[in-house]
């Protein structure tokens, strides 16, 4: 049996010197992969961490267009969910929403 080091939306933010709500944001609208366990209950992987920062990393004052090279391990599998996705389509008046559909 595998052993998940999980880590809480808290622990991720206390990493990167942002706040849990922002962490949260960003799995509600399907910007990063994450797991739902129960109601409201968010929990990130290593791997999830590393594609937020890859998502959210800046190189010579441009935005990405793809995920750094570096990022750990395909998360293609790990992607929104329909339910992210639905909430998403409801909130085009979002700015710096990315299309994901």
């Amino acid at each position: 049996m595998t052993d998940y080091v999980t880590l809480s939306p808290e622990d991720v933010a206390e990493t990167l010197g942002t706040s849990s709500w922002w962490v949260r944001e960003q799995a509600r609208r399907g910007r990063i992969p994450h797991l739902r366990l129960g109601k409201g209950r968010i929990r990130l992987l290593p791997e999830h961490v590393d594609a937020l920062v890859a998502l959210f990393t800046v190189e010579c004052g441009q935005v990405p267009a793809q995920p750094a090279a570096g990022a750990s391990s395909d998360l293609t599998a790990l992607g929104a969910t329909s339910k992210s996705l639905t909430a998403h389509r409801r909130r085009p008046h979002v700015q710096g929403d990315g299309r994901l559909f």
